[in-house]
């Protein structure tokens, strides 16, 4: 490879990088909008070891809407990312995920680790996801009792998503909150 080409290589992981940090952001935080901008429009969803798949912008972009609700803050935490570089135009990686999910009303805590199996493509020189999966590694559910409850009331920013109008929230925004 020459001087140039290792470079691009090594900007387009970067980018990579990025792109899947802020798609983890931008699902915790609830930004829809901005999450559809990280999506190919013929994305492919696979999570919950397949059981939950999804084609297209639109449906996997509703899928989210629906599940991450406002009694549910998240944390989505990904390492390592093994990002492999196929051609100009497509990439591949794979992510260890943690996630930490808290349901307020039920006073469920779901705490896992899987493994994100990610397709990237490169189209007008920005990198997008074109398909996203995970296998679980192991799942832990706990209820939670009425004294835990308390804790949860530092969601900051989902309290501030809660209080916007519909309409400061932008397209998915809007499906997100005509949905809770």
């Amino acid at each position: 490879m020459t001087l140039e080409e290792r470079i691009t290589r090594l900007e387009d992981i970067e980018a990579i990088r990025h792109l899947q940090a802020k798609y983890q952001r931008c699902l915790d935080t609830r930004e829809f909008d901005e999450l559809a901008s990280c999506f190919t429009e013929d994305i492919v969803s696979s999570y919950g070891n397949g059981s939950m798949s999804y084609q297209g912008k639109e449906n996997v972009l509703a899928f989210l809407c629906r599940v991450m609700t406002l009694d549910m803050p998240s944390t989505h935490l990904i390492h390592g990312g093994e990002i492999d570089i196929l051609d100009t135009t497509h990439a591949t990686a794979q992510w260890y995920l943690e996630d930490h999910l808290l349901h307020k009303k039920f006073l469920v805590k779901l705490h896992g680790a899987a493994i994100y199996h990610v397709n990237y493509l490169k189209i007008d020189e920005r990198w997008l996801i074109q398909s996203i999966g995970y296998e679980r590694c192991y799942e832990y559910v706990e209820i939670r009792g009425l004294l835990n409850l308390f804790s949860l009331k530092k969601t900051t920013f989902l309290k501030k998503l809660k209080d916007k109008k519909p309409e400061e929230l932008g397209k998915y925004g809007k499906l997100f909150k005509k949905m809770h």
